[in-house]
C-alpha cells in the first residue's frame, strides 16, 4: 500500500506527548492512503496534525493561515501582536477573536482556579526572568509592588457583554485598571491553538483526527487501524529525551500535560522552576513535578493543568475532587528520590 502522505516544510516559529502506534494498518482498516500527515514548527515548538480524509486533502494552506493568525494574536515575541500591544498601552479596541477568546477563558479559569491560573502574573514572570527578556530583565527586588498588577479582574473590557455572547467578534475597548498589567497567554495559548485546528477539521467534516501543538493534543474518532488514538505522557525527568511515564487513550477528549522540571533559573545560589503562583508571587515549591488533565477542549486541559502545577499536591487534588468535569494524572516526588502517581478516579487505564 501507499505510505500515509506527509507534508513538511511550515516555516512559523518538547513535546510532552508522543503518539503511539499508526503505522502498518493490518488488514480490514482504513487504507493507509486517507491518512493525511501535516508536520512542522509553530509556537516556537512542533506541531502534529493527523486525519482520514477520504478526498486526501491537502490542508497545510489553511492550517498554515491559522497558525499566523493566532500568532498575529498572542505570541509575546511578535511585538506587533494583539497582546503585546495590550501590555504596552494603557487600552487596546480590538475585534480580535482569538485574544477575546483568550481574556473571556483566563477570567473563568483565573475565577474557578482561586487565582492559581492567571495570565496577568506576566510581570512576576518577566521579574524572575522567565520572560521574553529572559534572565537579563529578572529583577526580584519588586515583587510586593508587581503583586498589585495581578489579577484577571484588572483586565477590562467595555461591552463585556458582548465579548461573551456575540458569534461575531465586535469591537471591544480592554484596558488596564492600573498601569503596568500585562498578560502572559502562555499557560493556554496552545491549547486555544489546537481546539482552533480541530474544529476547523471537523467543520470540514473531518470526524477522525488528533491536532497536537507542544504536547497539548486534542483527537476525536479512530487513528488508520481503527482504534482511539492514543498517546504518551512522559516521565518528569531532566533532559530533552522523552521518556515514558505511562499512555492514556483519547477519544473525543483532550490532554495537557504541564510540568516544572525542565526550565529552572537560579537565583540566590538557589535553584527555581518556571512556575509562578499568581498568588504569592514566587516559583512554586512542592513536590508536584507534573500534572496531565483530560478535558472536553485543550484550551480547559491546558489552563487547569498550569493551575493544578501551582497548586500542589494536596491542593490539586482537593480541587480536582470539587470538579469532576476534569481528570487528571498526577506525577510527585515520594521524598525518598523516586515518585508517586495518584490519579482521579475517571482517569482511563493505559493499553
Amino acid at each position: 500500500m501507499e505510505r500515509p502522505r506527509t507534508l513538511r516544510g511550515f516555516s512559523l516559529p518538547v513535546v510532552a506527548v508522543v503518539l503511539l502506534g499508526a503505522c502498518g494498518a493490518p488488514s480490514g482498516t482504513v487504507p493507509e492512503t486517507d491518512l493525511m500527515v501535516l508536520e512542522g514548527r509553530a509556537q516556537g515548538t512542533t506541531f502534529t496534525i493527523k486525519y482520514l480524509d477520504s478526498l486526501g486533502r491537502d490542508l497545510s494552506g489553511p492550517v498554515d493561515s491559522l497558525l499566523r493568525a493566532i500568532d498575529r494574536s498572542l505570541s509575546l515575541w511578535d511585538t506587533a501582536s494583539t497582546v503585546s500591544r495590550f501590555n504596552a498601552m494603557d487600552s487596546l479596541r480590538t475585534s480580535d477573536l482569538h485574544f477575546q477568546r483568550f481574556v473571556r477563558a483566563s477570567r473563568h479559569f483565573a475565577e474557578i482556579t482561586g487565582g492559581a491560573f492567571d495570565p496577568s502574573v506576566m510581570p512576576l514572570v518577566a521579574a524572575w526572568g522567565f520572560g521574553p527578556g529572559g534572565a537579563g530583565a529578572a529583577d526580584t527586588t519588586r515583587l510586593d509592588s508587581l503583586r498589585g498588577l495581578v489579577g484577571m479582574e484588572r483586565v477590562l473590557a467595555n461591552d463585556m457583554a458582548a465579548m461573551y455572547s456575540s458569534s461575531f467578534p465586535p469591537e471591544i475597548v480592554f484596558r488596564k485598571e492600573r498601569p503596568g498589567v500585562r498578560l502572559d497567554p502562555n499557560g493556554i495559548a496552545q491549547g486555544h491553538t489546537v481546539d482552533v485546528l480541530a474544529q476547523y477539521l471537523l467543520q470540514l467534516g473531518i470526524t477522525d483526527l488528533m491536532v497536537e501543538v507542544g504536547g497539548e493534543v486534542r483527537a476525536h474518532g479512530v487513528n488508520d487501524r481503527g482504534t482511539p488514538w492514543v498517546m504518551q505522557i512522559d516521565k518528569p525527568v531532566d533532559g530533552p529525551e522523552h521518556v515514558r511515564q505511562t499512555t492514556v487513550p483519547l477519544e473525543d477528549r483532550a490532554l495537557a500535560t504541564s510540568g516544572n522540571y525542565r526550565k529552572f533559573r537560579e537565583v540566590g545560589g538557589r535553584r527555581f522552576g518556571h512556575t509562578i503562583d499568581p498568588r504569592s508571587g514566587r516559583p512554586v515549591e512542592h513536590g508536584l513535578l507534573s500534572a496531565s488533565v483530560l478535558a472536553q477542549d485543550a484550551a480547559s486541559a491546558d489552563a487547569i493543568g498550569t493551575a493544578l502545577m501551582v497548586m500542589g499536591p494536596e491542593a490539586a487534588r482537593a480541587w480536582l475532587a470539587d470538579h469532576p468535569e476534569f481528570e487528571a494524572y498526577l506525577v510527585m516526588d515520594d521524598g525518598q528520590g523516586g515518585m508517586s502517581v495518584w490519579t482521579t478516579p475517571g482517569w482511563p487505564v493505559a493499553r
